[in-house]
């Protein structure tokens, strides 16, 4: 169960904007673990697009995505 700090603060987070949920956020996030993600997704970038210069990862083309993703949603 949270503390009654954390209880008011989500209280009041829940009143303000998106936009200002997303600053609270950044103002309280360690700067280090931004960092990191950033460095996480990097990584992974150029593992996909090493993939696909290899021949490994061919893709799939954008229309077929689009229907699979489409399926998904209607199912929900």
């Amino acid at each position: 169960m949270a503390s009654a700090a954390v209880q008011q603060v989500i209280a009041l987070a829940s009143q303000v904007s998106d936009h200002e949920r997303r600053q609270v956020v950044d103002a309280i996030e360690p700067q280090e673990s931004i960092a990191d993600l950033a460095d996480l997704w990097q990584a992974e970038i150029e593992r996909r697009a090493a993939r696909v210069r290899s021949g490994a990862s061919t893709g799939s083309p954008a229309a077929e995505v689009f229907a699979r993703v489409e399926a998904k949603l209607k199912q929900r």
